[in-house]
């Protein structure tokens, strides 16, 4: 995994995992038969080193502006710790079959917790800046351009992404209303279990 935070997988060889572990490649290839089970065991071990949000953190909050705000703090916090790993994963994931399925998991995590998210804006009409608003709020390249560029620490980021939603939810003639946020624990569960150790 050290190889994967350095210069990510796409440039990740077997050669380069073999010389660091100081064993043939050939040895490389009897603990992983290809990519895929390299990248599950890699994934399960950056899981385990940093772990995922909680949703537990936001979804018992039922005012919807203060449950983005936890989420986001949530994920913001996580994107800073596995920042190196992260962006990697994000630039070579395109290029890389194998390591798009590998992220699938987690891109199905952060849909669900972009659609708890957006329960109690209120409103009737088309959403679609809502959606797209919080959608961007959740990405990893919305935080690093605010932390890289923007020099903006995760509360500040966080409350301008709030800001954002917010103002897409007033163009919406939407109001906030508190309802109960629905539990997407068991999509974290999921992904955690596709990257347990059992992988």
């Amino acid at each position: 995994m050290a190889l994967h935070r350095e210069v990510g997988p796409a440039q990740t060889t077997i050669s380069a995992i073999a010389g660091r572990a100081g064993v043939e490649r050939l040895t490389v290839y009897r603990h992983f038969a290809d990519e895929t089970a390299l990248l599950a065991a890699c994934s399960a071990h950056f899981a385990a080193q940093v772990p995922p949000p909680d949703p537990a953190i936001w979804i018992g909050e039922n005012d919807p502006a203060r449950r983005l705000r936890a989420a986001l703090l949530a994920f913001y916090a996580y994107y800073g710790r596995g920042e190196d790993m992260l962006a990697h994963i994000t630039r070579d994931a395109p290029k890389r079959p194998a390591l798009a399925a590998a992220l699938a998991p987690w891109l199905t995590f952060v849909a669900m917790t972009r659609d708890g998210l957006l329960e109690g804006w209120g409103g009737t009409g088309a959403r679609s800046l809502l959606v797209a608003a919080v959608t961007h709020a959740l990405r990893f390249e919305t935080w690093q351009s605010l932390a890289q560029d923007g020099k903006l620490g995760n509360a500040d980021a966080a409350e301008l992404m709030i800001a954002l939603c917010e103002a897409a939810a007033r163009t919406l003639k939407c109001e906030p209303v508190n309802v109960t946020a629905p539990a997407i624990l068991p999509a974290r569960a999921a992904w955690k279990s596709r990257n347990s150790g059992d992988a």
